[in-house]
């Protein structure tokens, strides 16, 4: 029974690509460890740890909002640095002595977060 010509396709293409991958392993192991190096590295750059978290209640005119703000620490250069987020939140949501509160200050802590 012949073999139709898919197969020996098939057949030579899988001795081509054999042969490719063994002449450039040392090529594609280099490049692979490189690859996987600056995933790594980037990896180790991202990681950061929270320390201290606040939320407040901010007044902007006649907004509010609720903002977070982390104290977060690199974890590779060890480097502390803040980050913020707000939303914009209805003022009938806020009870009225938080407004009143916002009224004289327009930065209200509201909750803190601290690990030790």
């Amino acid at each position: 029974m012949p073999i139709d010509p898919i197969s020996w396709a098939i057949i030579i293409g899988s001795f081509v690509a054999g042969y490719a991958v063994g002449y450039f392993w040392d090529e594609i192991k280099v490049w692979a460890t490189r690859i996987l190096g600056y995933i790594i590295d980037g990896l180790n750059r991202a990681i950061e740890v929270a320390s201290n978290a606040t939320v407040f209640l901010v007044k902007k005119g006649t907004r509010v909002y609720k903002k977070i703000e982390v104290i977060v620490r690199n974890f590779a250069t060890g480097k502390y640095f803040k980050r913020y987020q707000d939303e914009e939140i209805s003022p009938y949501d806020v009870p009225e002595n938080a407004m009143s509160e916002l009224s004289a200050n327009p930065n209200v802590p509201v909750y803190q977060y601290t690990h030790n």
